[in-house]
């Protein structure tokens, strides 16, 4: 693999590496992971390679933001946050794969034989400049749920009934 290459798929595994390092006992199977993970979305270009990053990273912020939001003692509010937290990382998600797939059936020039690196299609600027801006959503996301406050709020009378118990179910009439 070219340097430049090398260096380009390095730069996405650093990117991912949080993300399985949950689940991966160690650094080099957390790598292989990764390069397993970004395989099979099929890319072959860098850029559908970096949406293919993308989707991971905010798919797995998605289900991170929606596993806090199951704390049973979060008050109704702070939930609410968090699953609309995870919905617009979910839509960043969709939105990504959307672009990956529109590029995908895109036929590339001399793509007769299988690729062994990815086309150099966008410049290390463009690549580096769209991993920060994935960096900075999903910071932008942990810092709004960071910042909710754990003190129940009151609020309307719409909100408060939303969070109500429902009454029993009445037994039906013969």
């Amino acid at each position: 693999m070219p340097p430049q290459t090398n260096r380009f798929l390095e730069h996405l595994i650093d990117f991912l590496m949080p993300f399985f390092l949950h689940i991966a006992p160690s650094i080099e199977e957390a790598r292989a992971e990764i390069l397993e993970t970004l395989a099979s979305y099929g890319p072959r270009t860098r850029q559908e390679f970096l949406h293919a990053a993308q989707i991971i990273a905010f798919g797995l912020s998605t289900l991170d933001a929606l596993s806090e939001a199951k704390i049973t003692d979060m008050p109704p509010a702070m939930r609410l946050r968090y699953r609309g937290c995870a919905n617009s990382l979910n839509r960043a998600c969709q939105q990504n794969e959307k672009a990956l797939a529109k590029l995908l059936t895109c036929e590339l020039a001399d793509a007769a034989a299988p690729l062994s690196e990815p086309v150099n299609d966008i410049s290390e600027e463009e690549i580096q400049q769209a991993v920060r801006q994935a960096k900075a959503k999903i910071e932008i996301i942990r810092k709004r749920l960071s910042n909710i406050t754990t003190q129940p709020q009151d609020g309307s009378a719409m909100f408060n009934a939303l969070f109500q118990s429902a009454p029993p179910p009445r037994p039906e009439a013969a």
